[in-house]
């Protein structure tokens, strides 16, 4: 009985918080069809590209005249809302500028919806928890988790990501390292999401799937030049930290970011060498993280893919809530692991069971994002649930350990 009433709770809370969201998107639906949405800069980059200008991707005022063209309505927007990927993800979006605006939006929103419905069918196998439910009904769990929510409502790029991820997971399962490299690299739009975990597989041992990534790296390179010009190839790296230390005039808010920068910045931004302060403390975590992977015990795959995931999403210098997505593939392996082990240490069961609530519980991230522009604090949690596997982690090894130096 106790089992059917919390069945019950969890159907009536997802009921709830799809009305929620659902709420949200029709009364932003007419600042949708505007040009409001993030997904502006992607459009904008494809047809620039699109129109041969590409040598001028990188040029503030070629992509407002650009966003002017399409959406002139937008109120707010005095300037350019910058298109900071590197120039070949501008070439995935050529196609969607030979619609109007609207229309492209919505089509890219059906396909991160396919990419969402055939997620479970590709992770089943090695993720017993899908395996509990049928597909649709994670299809609409992953609509109620308010990163996914978000990256459909801004039209981003994220959720292509968290695709992506599910397929190094995979391969990495399959014992396939070099696919898992090539996978990864293709998720280089946003390669703060990815570097730092390409070298964590590394220090797990993973050292083949190095062969992928820079073969598709490579020529993603050529790619990119090709398409905007070795001038803008080489001006990308000085626009993108200009963007940074301009917080692109309002666009960027490190109070939104839920990772180490965004936790710091709500807590002592005015710090003299604060940029410093955040690299330091990054470091120190990502060594941690390091530490642990290379020690970890090699029957603990989902816990360490997990704490690598955690560690990239942490250290991230420009993450942003609906980059998070990438943090359900994580949840879903460490819910699993909670259901399955009883012997967990008491102190990390309770930072995973707390971290994970917090992460899944999506009314609490819409008023922190929506109504206080804090959605930095969230960053708590994906600290407790980075702590909660590092704890785990180390634990387990620490046996291991012990009777290598018995056997010395």
């Amino acid at each position: 009985m106790r089992i059917a009433h919390l069945r019950l709770a969890g159907l009536l809370y997802l009921s709830s918080v799809l009305v929620i969201h659902a709420a949200v998107l029709w009364n932003v639906r007419t600042l949708i069809g505007k040009g409001y949405p993030d997904f502006t800069i992607y459009y904008t980059a494809g047809t620039i590209v699109r129109q041969g200008m590409g040598h001028s991707l990188y040029d503030d005022a070629v992509q407002f005249k650009v966003q002017r063209g399409f959406a002139p309505d937008v109120a707010t927007r005095l300037g350019a809302l910058p298109f900071n990927h590197p120039p070949f993800e501008a070439l995935f979006f050529v196609p969607l500028t030979c619609f109007s605006y609207r229309t492209a939006y919505w089509l890219w929103a059906l396909a991160n919806l396919a990419m969402l419905a055939g997620l479970p069918s590709l992770l089943r196998p090695y993720v017993p928890l899908l395996g509990r439910f049928p597909a649709p009904l994670w299809t609409l769990v992953s609509l109620g988790l308010f990163p996914i929510f978000f990256a459909l409502l801004q039209g981003q790029d994220a959720i292509l990501l968290l695709f992506l991820y599910g397929l190094v997971f995979v391969s990495l399962k399959k014992e396939r390292p070099v696919s898992a490299g090539v996978w990864l690299a293709c998720g280089l739009f946003k390669f703060h999401l990815v570097l730092p975990f390409l070298f964590l597989l590394l220090v797990r041992g993973k050292k083949r799937s190095l062969y992928g990534f820079l073969a598709v790296a490579a020529i993603l390179g050529v790619v990119s030049v090709a398409a905007v010009g070795v001038q803008q190839m080489l001006s990308y790296p000085r626009y993108v930290l200009g963007l940074e230390e301009t917080m692109a005039r309002g666009a960027i808010m490190p109070s939104d970011m839920p990772n180490l920068r965004g936790i710091l910045y709500v807590m002592a931004s005015g710090l003299r060498y604060f940029d410093i302060f955040v690299v330091a403390i990054s470091v120190v975590l990502f060594a941690l993280a390091a530490w642990i992977s290379h020690s970890s015990d090699e029957n603990a795959d989902d816990l360490s893919f997990s704490l690598a995931v955690l560690a990239t999403v942490l250290v991230s210098y420009h993450g942003l809530g609906y980059d998070l997505c990438v943090l359900t593939l994580p949840a879903l392996l460490l819910v699993g692991w909670l259901l399955r082990e009883g012997k967990s240490g008491k102190w990390t069961r309770a930072a995973l069971i707390a971290g994970l609530t917090i992460l899944l519980f999506s009314p609490l991230q819409l008023v922190l994002l929506m109504r206080y522009n804090r959605l930095a604090w969230l960053g708590w949690a994906v600290l407790l649930c980075f702590g909660g596997v590092a704890g785990e982690l180390r634990s387990r090894a620490q046996p291991k350990h012990a009777a290598q130096s018995a056997a010395v």
